[in-house]
């Protein structure tokens, strides 16, 4: 008994639906509405983009309330990358007008030598001085165990860094 070719095509075109329709669906349902679900309930940024591809989840975030974003960024990035599985996620904050990001840049050298030698003290003074040479209407630094948070801000313009701390060969409390 022959198959005729027509009820073949249309058989592999069905299983082909079904089996992308299925992985899209998957993609969708299970990891990119939960995600989009618990940014939405961060209240110190604002979605910019998400990107869902095979092996990395990339969200774009503009950071309207600096001094509680730093929490929230530690739970959302703890909450996607459970929800990710094996997909690495990268959280990028967008706050990045050049006039701001000139002023990092050009302070950036003595930020990085207080993170190398492990001086963090030194780094509010450092923010504080950015904001009186550059008359800045707003610079603050926050710190936790991970990361350090960098923000600037003039007028309407504004800048956003998170400055992963350097774990190797630091000294850290025993409790």
């Amino acid at each position: 008994m022959q198959l005729k070719k027509s009820a073949i095509g249309l058989s592999l075109l069905a299983t082909l639906v079904l089996l992308f329709g299925g992985w899209f669906l998957y993609q969708k349902m299970e990891i990119e509405e939960p995600i989009r679900t618990e940014i939405g309930q961060i209240h110190s940024a604002t979605l910019g983009q998400l990107n869902i591809g095979k092996d990395k989840i990339e969200i774009d975030l503009k950071v309207t309330k600096p001094e509680t974003f730093p929490q929230e960024y530690r739970e959302l990035a703890a909450k996607t990358s459970k929800l990710a599985g094996n997909k690495e996620v990268v959280i990028r904050v967008v706050n990045q007008s050049q006039a701001m990001n000139d002023i990092w840049k050009n302070g950036q050298f003595l930020f990085t030598e207080a993170i190398d030698l492990h001086q963090y003290s030194r780094i509010p003074q450092m923010v504080s001085e950015w904001k009186a040479a550059n008359k800045l209407d707003e610079a603050t630094v926050l710190m936790d165990d991970a990361n350090i948070y960098v923000y600037m801000k003039k007028g309407t313009e504004d800048f956003y860094t998170i400055v992963p701390r350097s774990m190797e060969k630091e000294v850290t409390a025993r409790v």
